[in-house]
């Protein structure tokens, strides 16, 4: 569970660099636990949550192979999370399944996501 939570971490860092780049990226980056692979795209909006953009990152290495996908789903116009960017990440590791949806404005200082895993739903939210 640890390795899953560690490799979230990381690879949010990593996808929200790649994501300063905009178009089309790859990366491909050698650490002590293997390899890290990243390809994506930056969407079609011209706005600050770019819609449609999407990454892709595969860890090889890490006691087999796990990948993790960012899916920028939209701008939330309304409800709970009206104004904020809404982000579907999928974690797929020797391990299982890991799924969490986030909510951030355009700062990125404040934010709201939800995780399932083990058959659990746990929210959090930060604020800069």
């Amino acid at each position: 569970m640890n390795k899953i939570i560690l490799f979230v971490c990381i690879s949010m860092a990593v996808v929200a660099l790649a994501g300063c780049m905009g178009g089309k990226t790859e990366t491909e980056v050698q650490t002590e636990e293997g390899t890290v692979k990243i390809t994506g795209t930056a969407g079609e909006s011209s706005d600050w949550c770019l819609e449609g953009g999407d990454w892709e990152m595969t860890v090889t290495g890490m006691e087999g192979e796990a990948t993790a996908t960012w899916k920028i789903d939209k701008l939330e116009t309304s409800g709970k999370y009206a104004g904020l960017c809404h982000v579907i990440y999928t974690v797929t590791s020797p391990e299982g399944e890991t799924k969490m949806d986030y909510w951030f404005d355009e700062s990125g200082e404040n934010g709201y996501f939800e995780i399932e895993m083990g058959g659990q739903k746990i929210s959090q939210e930060w604020h800069g």
